[in-house]
């Protein structure tokens, strides 16, 4: 399931993360015309990454997942955390990605075939060895209750927000 389950465990993103907001549920939320790259299927790498994907989880390396696609990686962790009722803290300068990408196209950006991915660290080196070059790992399950994103190449915390505020936020309360 995709919720949090411990606090220790580790979180990846398993596959690449581009350039791709246009048609992103983010210009809706902001109420701004949509712009830049429409998300694209990379067929072949997609193949690979869910052959990955389900090797991993059936080896019992994976103790939660959740798809990066409606919202991006922002919208996940949260869902991941509140979901769990326990915190993350995730750096997005370690994100797979292709190209620069900026601080919003890292957290919202809806490119298809990825995963944001639990792994308990009795599994974690096996997780790394199985994905690499698939994965980059971003941080932590914490009991914190909130979620924190920070960019440490800028030294930025970018998102700093109890569990139960990104949940009603969620829920439109």
């Amino acid at each position: 399931t995709m919720d949090a389950k411990e606090a220790g465990d580790w979180i990846y993103v398993v596959g690449e993360t581009r350039d791709e907001l246009g048609g992103a549920h983010l210009w809706k939320v902001v109420k701004k015309p949509a712009k830049g790259h429409v998300p694209r299927v990379q067929v072949s790498r997609a193949q690979v990454l869910f052959t990955l994907m389900h090797q991993a989880i059936s080896k019992g390396f994976v103790r939660a997942c959740h798809d990066l696609s409606e919202g991006g990686l922002a919208v996940a962790a949260a869902e991941m955390a509140f979901g769990g009722e326990l915190g993350m803290s995730l750096d997005i300068a370690r994100l797979p990605v292709s190209g620069v990408l900026s601080e919003v196209a890292a957290l919202f950006s809806e490119t298809p075939s990825r995963f944001l991915v639990e792994v308990p660290p009795v599994a974690k080196k096996s997780f790394e060895m199985l994905l690499k070059g698939y994965a980059g790992c971003l941080g932590r399950v914490t009991k914190s209750k909130a979620l924190v994103l920070r960019d440490s190449r800028t030294r930025r915390t970018l998102v700093k927000e109890p569990v139960e505020n990104l949940r009603r936020a969620w829920e439109g309360k």
